[in-house]
């Protein structure tokens, strides 16, 4: 493929197709098994400052859409110590229709904490936060396009150190107590019906100073993936680690040269081969949208 001409980050990865895009907003949609990748033009968004990402599959229709959730300003406080609500605008690229929508007056009050939604089950989750610092999930249906919400499982919410993740088919979630702890949780929205705590991940001392070293600008940034033999991935930047899922011990740990200064390890994506083309997709769509106009005519 003719790659982003900037450093492009993964925006998610579903059926064989990846979304990649860069800090210009240039986005592709792309299947490095059979090499072909459909560019994504007439993007609305002119910048990716406090822009949070999505990307998922609609089965009913048999469409991918990539979500671009933009934050007009930064949340700041006033005299009254009240956290400002900055405007919030939704953009939903669809690649069947080659077409975007625009979407005023969602999510607000809420702040969504992880750039990278996650998507399982037909719906891409964010972690949000409002503003009393109590956070749940946020959840967008790429069906119909509706918004839901998910209560956290039960533990201490008074900081934001979780971090949203996939392990098999469920929703799963890491939580760290606190910026000194050395040791996390590990839950998975089981069958979609309830949390249930996996284990807890106990990390080496000498991992201490990455898990709080101010130059760091999401200090738990831990994503994590089940592998086919059941270690699990998770990435600390800059350090990548296998936790291993019988033992429950971490067993191997590989540190990324420039990976903070540059940003070249920002995400873990389980990537699974197909033949899916996302061109025949859009050509697909083309030739329907194609011949309702004709017939209307």
């Amino acid at each position: 493929m003719d790659p982003p001409n900037l450093s492009a980050f993964f925006v998610g990865s579903v059926n064989g197709l990846i979304c990649l895009c860069n800090h210009e907003l240039e986005t592709y949609i792309w299947n490095p098994t059979i090499s072909k990748s459909k560019k994504i033009h007439d993007s609305p968004l002119r910048s990716s400052s406090n822009t949070k990402f999505g990307f998922g599959y609609d089965e009913s229709h048999d469409d991918y859409k990539a979500l671009f959730i933009n934050y007009s300003s930064l949340c700041y406080y006033d005299s009254m110590c009240n956290v400002s609500n900055p405007k919030i605008v939704v953009y939903i690229y669809s690649l069947r229709t080659d077409s975007w929508t625009t979407v005023h007056g969602q999510l607000q009050g809420n702040f969504l904490t992880n750039t990278l939604g996650k998507y399982i089950n037909g719906k891409i989750n964010w972690i949000s936060c409002n503003r009393l610092g109590i956070g749940k999930i946020i959840s967008f249906n790429t069906a119909d396009e509706t918004w839901g919400t998910l209560e956290l499982p039960t533990f201490r919410q008074d900081n934001c150190n979780y971090q949203l993740g996939v392990v098999g088919n469920d929703l799963s979630l890491i939580n760290t107590s606190n910026f000194m702890d050395t040791s996390s949780d590990v839950w998975i929205f089981k069958n979609c019906e309830f949390w249930t705590k996996l284990f807890t991940i106990e990390y080496h001392p000498n991992l201490s100073h990455f898990m709080w070293a101010p130059h760091l600008s999401d200090a738990f940034s831990i994503q994590f993936h089940e592998s086919n033999n059941g270690d699990f991935l998770l990435l600390l930047p800059p350090l990548i680690m296998i936790f291993d899922g019988s033992t429950r011990r971490l067993k191997h740990n590989v540190y990324v040269e420039g990976s903070v200064d540059d940003g070249g390890c920002d995400a873990i994506e389980i990537y699974v081969e197909s033949i899916v083309n996302p061109l025949t997709i859009f050509d697909q769509g083309r030739r329907i949208q194609n011949h309702l106009a004709e017939n209307s005519a």
